[in-house]
């Protein structure tokens, strides 16, 4: 199913429903990322809101900063040279 079918359904949704599609969307997105947060063992059920905070508490983020992108201001700054000369003649 396309995502234009999908998202008017969504819509009409209620908000609890939308909680409960958002819970199985990140459950089967983690699951992709190798994640598990699903508890195995019965007799010990742990609520999975805990289990991703764990697994996010041993994920390392990699966060891009416009200040480090040297290369990428360079390449903005050459443009932005070009697009004058070109509005200059």
């Amino acid at each position: 199913m396309s995502l234009n079918k999908l998202l008017p359904a969504v819509g009409q949704l209620s908000h609890q429903d939308k909680l409960r599609l958002i819970h199985f969307l990140l459950l089967a997105v983690a699951k992709e990322e190798g994640c598990n947060l699903e508890s195995t063992e019965s007799t010990n059920i742990i609520n999975p809101e805990d289990l991703l905070l764990k697994e996010l508490a041993s994920t390392v983020a990699v966060v891009w900063s416009p200040y480090e992108a040297y290369e990428a201001a360079q390449t903005l700054s050459n443009l932005l040279e070009a697009v004058k000369k070109e509005n200059d003649a």
